[in-house]
């Protein structure tokens, strides 16, 4: 076992690491149920999650520009490519707003467009701790029960959508 300790800016763009994935889930999951679906009661929740999601990709860059990768050109392009698709994602999380005006198909076709870019963004993450070669990368040291929360959220989304959508009708 390593006790030796991670230099500080290897500790902060960790923690920068960290702050980005769980911002990215509570955007999906508590912006989707209480943001989207529940919105009526909870206004304004969306665009608080996903300036959230955005401020703590904003520290996730500054950090990175302070610490030393060999690869400094695929950093600066992984990061560029998480901050595109998680722009996509809000924008279409947003969209989801007018779910019920949508017709089903459509609605369909945006959720698992929602899924595919939270994949991506997943991978991105993890592109970017091997660039820094984090200790605990943050998807396989986060406890299992958070992540099957997550995952039975994102899983079920099409079924939610789906009756919430019915019921409006």
């Amino acid at each position: 076992m390593n006790t030796k300790p991670l230099p500080v800016e290897l500790q902060e763009v960790q923690k920068a690491i960290y702050g980005v994935a769980l911002a990215l889930d509570a955007f999906l999951v508590n912006g989707i149920q209480y943001g989207v679906l529940q919105r009526a009661v909870f206004t304004g929740f969306l665009q608080k999650t996903a300036s959230t999601l955005l401020k703590d990709l904003a520290i996730l860059e500054e950090q990175v520009a302070h610490a030393s990768v060999t690869d400094e050109a695929k950093v600066t392009e992984a990061l560029a490519a998480l901050r595109a698709r998680c722009q996509q994602l809000i924008d279409l999380v947003t969209e989801l707003i007018s779910f019920r005006d949508l017709p089903l198909q459509q609605l369909r076709s945006t959720i698992s467009r929602v899924l595919l870019l939270r994949q991506e963004c997943v991978e991105l993450i993890q592109e970017l701790e091997a660039h820094f070669r984090t200790p605990e990368p943050f998807y396989q040291s986060r406890p299992s029960y958070s992540t099957d929360a997550v995952n039975d959220f994102l899983g079920n989304l099409e079924r939610v959508f789906a009756e919430a959508w019915a019921a409006g009708r």
